[in-house]
């Protein structure tokens, strides 16, 4: 079974993403951004979702999610603003898809088996 690590500070998306995706994935949700990295390094994800705006902190954890592990899907959710054009923009070197919310969970469920590595 693959192993999807959720990012999000919002305990209620976690929690309700965990429910949704863990009938067919282990799925480890945290509040905690730093948690993420420690997973990804420590090689216990195949995917990571983020839930967060585009940033400079977030930029930096991709990059050290990339570092890590190169191959790693990346899928980023947030509302989307304006004011986040140019983040998102530098952001799109290191995740695969971004979902605007309000989402559809079935969008994301029908990408995740495209995302993940077949081994």
């Amino acid at each position: 079974m693959k192993n999807i690590v959720i990012y999000s500070p919002d305990f209620s998306l976690c929690y309700s993403l965990l429910l949704y995706l863990q009938t067919q994935y282990k799925v480890v949700t945290t509040t905690d951004l730093e948690v993420v990295s420690s997973l990804v390094c420590s090689n216990s994800a195949d995917l990571v979702i983020l839930d967060t705006e585009p940033n400079n902190e977030i930029l930096q954890i991709c990059e050290q999610i990339k570092q890590c592990k190169g191959d790693l899907p990346l899928i980023l959710t947030y509302v989307f603003s304006d004011k986040n054009l140019s983040r998102e923009n530098e952001i799109k070197k290191f995740v695969n898809e971004i979902f605007y919310k309000p989402f559809d969970l079935n969008d994301i469920s029908s990408k995740i088996p495209i995302l993940l590595p077949a081994n």
